[in-house]
């Protein structure tokens, strides 16, 4: 791979046209390991645009590389930092990947946001992971004073279907007092 072809397949990642889109994503999924520096490099360069950045960090995390997690890193700590709600969900995406301390760290400060949907989406990715780690750090929402925060610390944990995010539940359930939460709920036993 030359410099001049990564150049290149990085700006068609940024095509309106699917096609060109999912044909670079093909070509740097070919390369593998040998994409990650200009993936790293491209993420670097403000020229490319939101879009490219959320699709090269989809491309990172198909690729699921460790090498790759420093630059995945510093993309999720500046698309938070600015409140990109392009690039975050992207970088979300390819941290949930990895079982290393760092993207866990991330996923779990991405909880800390003052948007609600930057919340949601790590709460799923979190529970998607699993474990206890997972459910503690999820649960730490159900005591936020916002509505929708707790809605979707609820929802990660009937997701998560343990027995553990399950005591969890019926404890806040019994001192929830918000309709909206509770109907979540449902049937729960």
């Amino acid at each position: 791979m030359t410099p001049e072809e990564a150049r290149d397949q990085l700006e068609r990642l940024a095509a309106d046209d699917d096609g060109i889109y999912q044909d670079a994503r093909r070509w740097f999924l070919a390369q593998g390991a040998a994409a990650v520096p200009a993936l790293a490099e491209g993420l670097d360069d403000a020229r490319l645009g939101s879009v490219a950045h959320w699709r090269m960090l989809l491309v990172l995390r198909e690729l699921g590389l460790p090498e790759a997690l420093p630059a995945i890193l510093k993309a999720f700590r500046t698309a938070l930092a600015r409140g990109n709600p392009i690039v975050l969900p992207g970088a979300l995406e390819a941290l949930a990947v990895f079982d290393d301390e760092d993207a866990w760290a991330a996923l779990r400060s991405a909880l800390d946001s003052d948007d609600p949907d930057n919340v949601n989406h790590a709460a799923a990715l979190l529970a998607s992971k699993g474990g206890r780690r997972a459910e503690d750090a999820i649960a730490r929402l159900l005591s936020h004073p916002g509505t929708r925060f707790r809605q979707s610390a609820v929802s990660a944990l009937l997701k998560m279907e343990t027995d553990s995010a399950r005591q969890i539940l019926r404890q806040h359930r019994q001192r929830e007092k918000d309709p909206e939460v509770l109907k979540l709920f449902g049937t729960f036993q």
